[in-house]
């Protein structure tokens, strides 16, 4: 399955690239007010206003202020983006190069995956952005 890297506070992350629709540089952001921390706010993609979640926050992670890319995630007709650092590229990754953890740190991280040089989470949070 092919998978996006990409990278969040010098740390690796995988997303399934079936979910993302397209990813674009950061643009300016309209803060809405009373959101929850994670809501970032919303863009102007196109003509299509897009609301925009901070990762970091919804994985409760440390947030950087050098968030370069969105990810346009897509459900349906619905379509949500998620402000990361920086994409470093895409995979193949083989269902066996997956390994699972019993004590997951998140309900978003869906496994790892060991690399010569690094290590990646494995992160789904189709669910939970639009649910």
């Amino acid at each position: 399955m092919q998978m996006i890297l990409f990278k969040m506070n010098r740390q690796y992350y995988l997303i399934s690239a079936a979910d993302v629709e397209e990813v674009v540089e950061t643009i300016q952001i309209t803060k809405v007010p009373l959101a929850s921390k994670w809501i970032k706010g919303l863009i102007n993609l196109r003509g299509t206003v897009v609301t925009i979640i901070g990762l970091a926050e919804l994985l409760d992670i440390p947030s950087t202020e050098n968030n370069m890319n969105i990810l346009v995630m897509k459900n349906e007709e619905a379509r949500k983006g998620l402000l990361i650092e920086e994409v470093v590229e895409v995979l193949d990754i083989k269902d066996d190069d997956i390994q699972l953890s019993l004590e997951q740190e998140s309900k978003h991280i869906k496994g790892v995956v060991a690399f010569p040089d690094k290590i990646a989470n494995i992160v789904d949070v189709t669910d939970s952005i639009f649910n």
